[in-house]
């Protein structure tokens, strides 16, 4: 094994943070091409086989891991296999032909890999996959610190508020800080109107958080192979709100990214059938019988030939035909919160005509808010009569009229839950 030296760079290459790589190979020529078309971009590690690849994750701070498949002494698979439960956050790719079929398999289902390249591979497209993988692996890196530092905060507040009051000032200011920093990563973790505008065009989104995280989430994906062509949307509601329902946001849109784009299921029903088993898993629900979970719905819409797939966990979907509002009924149960039986979400299929038909997507915030001369709930029908006598204004122009209606409808009574509201029209 070799660990090949980065030359002095200057003052503006010097101020980018370099990653280190460890790229496994039997073959000394496919090495040197590594090392010669990558050392600029990375700090780049090379190793001929499988042990000595393990001996330099043990002595190197290594973010990413991409190993052949067909070496003798030890496969890809057998080497990511060994290096998964001593290196978990090590980001893994395998570099394989078609033939390998079974090999990805496990891969996937075993070993955790982030991608498989297939080859020949090109310069530009390794560059962006292992980019956009390191840019996955600084992600999970700030969430994991996030998660330990709120816990840290938020262990023994109690005794120390009986205790020493000037100690519970100061933890309260780090938790703040704390809560403050969720904030910037969950702002982050959104996509911004202005980008999803971008794919739809005519969008809205009334987005307001009961405290500074929200519970609430929206997520949206551009998904393309050579089989399809999609946009997806999701509105999802977490258990809880502020911190609690932010680390489940974090969860939930963790789970959304892998489900769609690294095990590429496309379909609505499915996808909401995973990110149940996700939760269940990821908060081990079989074992403490937790009861945390999410409310959820997810569109995906398919230009190329009019058609929208929809799938909702007690969320449902408001659509426009003709000047008046209808419902399509998403299943009447949630996601996580463990229960000994298969979930099924149903995929509902729905034809629409360009710049004729809208879409909204909505978590119970709103509906859900007390206020009017009675301090009741505002409830789902006076929602949908609210959009239904916009329907001819511009989205803009919607939201700006829910949030009006909203206003005067709460009046001085408090906010009572996250409350997001989506509109599109293809």
């Amino acid at each position: 094994m070799e660990e090949v030296q980065t030359p002095v760079e200057d003052t503006a290459v010097k101020s980018k943070k370099k990653y280190t790589i460890l790229y496994v190979d039997d073959e000394e020529s496919n090495l040197r091409i590594f090392r010669m078309a990558f050392k600029r971009e990375y700090n780049v590690l090379t190793a001929p086989g499988g042990n000595e690849a393990i001996e330099m994750l043990r002595e190197h701070d290594i973010q990413c891991l991409i190993t052949d498949q067909k070496m003798p002494e030890m496969t890809g698979t057998e080497l990511l296999e060994k290096v998964l439960p001593e290196f978990p956050d090590v980001i893994r790719m395998i570099l394989t032909g078609f033939a390998d079929i079974e090999a990805i398999v496990k891969a996937v289902n075993k070993c955790g890999i982030y991608k498989y390249i297939t080859k020949p591979w090109d310069k530009g497209e390794m560059k962006l996959t292992i980019d956009k993988a390191l840019e996955a692996y600084e992600l999970k890196s700030d969430k994991m610190k996030l998660i330990r530092q709120l816990e840290k905060a938020n262990s023994g507040l109690e005794e120390k508020v009986e205790l020493r009051t000037k100690e519970l000032a100061e933890v309260n200011k780090r938790l703040m800080d704390s809560i403050k920093y969720a904030m910037t990563i969950q702002n982050a973790m959104l996509m911004s109107p202005e980008t999803i505008k971008e794919a739809f065009t005519d969008f809205f989104i009334l987005f307001k958080p009961l405290d500074v995280v929200s519970g609430d989430f929206y997520w949206f994906a551009d998904f393309e192979s050579e089989e399809v062509n999609y946009k997806f949307i999701a509105s999802v509601d977490c258990t809880g709100h502020g911190v609690a329902g932010a680390l489940m946001s974090m969860i939930g849109e963790s789970l959304l990214n892998q489900i769609v784009y690294e095990h590429e299921i496309t379909d609505a029903g499915e996808i909401l059938d995973n990110l149940n088993i996700g939760i269940q898993d990821i908060l081990n629900q079989s074992e403490n019988n937790n009861h945390h979970g999410m409310d959820a719905s997810i569109m995906i819409i398919d230009e190329n030939n009019s058609e929208l797939f929809f799938a909702g966990a007690q969320q449902n979907l408001l659509y426009s035909d003709k000047g008046k509002i209808k419902t399509v009924k998403g299943d009447r149960i949630s996601l996580g919160g463990y229960l000994d039986q298969e979930r099924n979400y149903t995929t509902h299929k729905l034809a629409y005509t360009k710049g004729e038909t809208s879409f909204y997507m909505f978590s119970d915030g709103f509906q859900d808010q007390f206020g009017g001369p009675d301090n009741k709930k505002f409830t789902v029908a006076r929602l949908t009569e609210s959009i239904e006598s916009g329907l001819d204004q511009s989205m803009d122009k919607q939201r700006d009229m829910l949030e009006k209606v909203l206003t005067e409808w709460k009046g001085e009574e408090k906010q009572t839950d996250d409350i997001m509201v989506m509109g599109i029209k293809i």
